[in-house]
């Protein structure tokens, strides 16, 4: 028994001069460009060997794993790198006849649409509601009605939360080097029925006022979306709380409807995808 083994094993591996370290950065600048633009440089992040693709764009790779190495292995540099980039900020509409010379985006010319991963869904859920809470270190629960980041939640096979295997998250069972992203329709569902988004949607309305105004509406709009409706979405919006507010009954029932409008919101693809 040596302790000073897995010590020594790391410092091989980050050791650029005469370890791997020159092929760990490579590997984790790959996987992070991959978590931001959807594919890697190298599109097989689990094989850079002879049987892996090879990178779109050698010189790239390089440069962002020499940049690594430089800045003493900093993920939060890296990652300020990459998302101050020009090719970051591209725009994911495509115009008519664009795109005929690489369909399938393998250069990076524009922005592929991602839609988050199902712990950074039901993150981004509960902080704009104001039920995140931000306690950090400490055991993981496997209380699905935790409030607590996702990070924290005990992963037991045969108990994932809901809410992550409806957004594909990998069962655990096996090594994934990148996730699938399917559409379909429990996904819907769970953000229509799922306690845990109506107790958010509550608390989101609370915090607007729950009564529905035009500040209301563009308060629930700053915090799910960040930015203001437009005149046509406020209108829309209006129209949503007097017709949902009907469908209750005799009575007022504006409260209830407002509800149903900011949980409504969780489920837009501009909520859901990072465009």
């Amino acid at each position: 028994r040596s302790p000073m083994k897995r010590a020594a094993l790391a410092r091989w591996i980050t050791d650029a001069d005469s370890g791997a370290g020159q092929l760990a950065a490579r590997v984790i600048v790959n996987r992070l460009w991959q978590h931001h633009f959807g594919r890697g440089i190298v599109s097989t992040p689990s094989d850079f060997g002879a049987q892996g693709d090879k990178p779109t764009h050698p010189e790239l790779l390089d440069y962002l794993a020499g940049e690594l190495i430089r800045d003493g292995w900093s993920l939060k540099g890296m990652h300020k790198r990459m998302m101050m980039s020009k090719v970051y900020q591209e725009d994911a509409h495509v115009l008519s006849g664009e795109g005929a010379a690489d369909p399938n985006n393998t250069l990076f010319w524009r922005r592929n649409r991602q839609r988050l991963e199902g712990e950074a869904i039901r993150d981004s859920i509960l902080a704009v509601s104001g039920l995140l809470d931000p306690t950090m270190f400490g055991p993981g629960t496997l209380d699905t009605a935790m409030k607590r980041r996702a990070i924290y939640f005990q992963i037991k096979r045969s108990a994932l939360p809901p809410m992550m295997i409806a957004f594909d998250a990998p069962d655990t069972l096996q090594s994934l080097g990148q996730r699938s992203s399917t559409t379909v329709a429990p996904q819907s569902l769970l953000l229509m029925n799922n306690p845990l988004v109506r107790e958010a949607a509550k608390s989101l309305a609370k915090r607007a006022g729950s009564i529905p105004s035009a500040n209301s509406v563009r308060q629930v709009y700053l915090q799910v979306l960040n930015r203001d409706p437009t005149p046509a979405e406020a209108q829309m919006a209006f129209q949503f709380l007097v017709a949902q507010g009907a469908k209750y009954g005799e009575g007022d029932h504006s409260e209830s409807a407002f509800v149903d409008f900011c949980q409504m919101l969780f489920g837009l693809n501009e909520f859901l995808y990072v465009r």
